[in-house]
């Protein structure tokens, strides 16, 4: 284990009272408050500690997000500024805030924009007729701008533990890097292949990032082209995961020359695809650092 990672595993073990943005110590009254606060929430995707026995029922478990921070190989970020694109609920903003970042930005829009309860309405019926869903973005009961129904979850966390994240609400891709400024480390957690334009996403993403991005995607592994870079498409007809918002996976090279076309420099890739038979493809979470020197 590197000294960074080992910087991480020592601060995230640490009793929740002592890290910097320490869960609430609260009273039994206002746990009970705090849990309804919590529980009326339709849906939380990341599990978030907000006091003493309380964790947001994320889809995703505390045990999961242990690993997949681990896995992310983060590095040192005390006295760093950090952008986190498609916060969510907010679990890797609030993480890098309590690893001592200086300055966290959580950006969304996607999601904090979207309904869920409207959006699973909405599948629901298009499965009952037949018909290809659309993105949410061309729905408009689906898409509420004004409310934000999705970014209820990060404003209750956010609260709660006090935090000094800064919340933008902007899609990627009309952000202007001048207004935002540049970051030491861009956290691209789970968002590349959401993205329909994948290149121009990452050039996004080279321009804001003074050091490193950490990019985790899905990813495809494509028996007999393992050294071709690759990207698989998936059409309104065929969509991944029956989700609509999914566009595009690379294969390694694939991710290494969509990075490198972006203007960074050196790719880190950390996880060894799966073996894909001849022909056949394999999909599955692929973690690398984009260098921009």
């Amino acid at each position: 284990m590197g000294r960074f990672q080992k910087t991480i595993s020592t601060l995230l073990r640490k009793p929740q009272q002592q890290t910097r943005i320490a869960a609430s110590t609260v009273d039994m009254t206002t746990v009970t408050e705090l849990e309804h606060k919590v529980a009326a929430i339709p849906f939380w995707f990341h599990s978030i500690e907000l006091a003493a026995g309380v964790v947001t029922p994320g889809l995703k478990s505390p045990e999961q997000h242990a690993r997949e921070l681990a896995s992310l190989r983060i590095p040192d970020l005390r006295g760093k500024s950090v952008l986190d694109i498609g916060a969510w609920d907010g679990f890797y903003s609030f993480a890098a805030e309590r690893l001592e970042a200086a300055r966290v930005v959580a950006l969304d829009h996607h999601v904090w924009c979207l309904d869920r309860q409207a959006k699973n309405r909405y599948k629901a019926d298009c499965k009952k007729k037949g018909i290809v869903q659309q993105h949410p973005k061309y729905i408009p009961e689906l898409w509420r701008v004004d409310e934000l129904p999705g970014k209820r979850g990060f404003d209750l966390a956010h609260t709660t533990l006090e935090s000094r994240v800064e919340a933008v609400v902007c899609d990627l891709m009309e952000t202007k890097v001048e207004a935002l400024g540049q970051f030491d480390v861009v956290l691209y957690l789970g968002v590349l292949y959401h993205m329909e334009n994948p290149l121009e996403s990452l050039r996004k993403v080279a321009q804001m990032t003074r050091e490193v991005a950490i990019i985790e995607t899905e990813a495809v592994a494509i028996g007999g082209h393992e050294a071709r870079p690759l990207c698989e498409y998936f059409p309104p007809t065929a969509q991944l995961k029956d989700d609509p918002t999914n566009f595009w996976v690379p294969n390694v090279p694939g991710l290494i020359g969509l990075c490198e076309t972006a203007g960074f420099k050196r790719v880190e890739v950390f996880t060894t695809p799966p073996t894909a038979r001849k022909g056949q493809i394999e999909r599955y979470r692929l973690v690398a650092h984009a260098f921009v020197s």
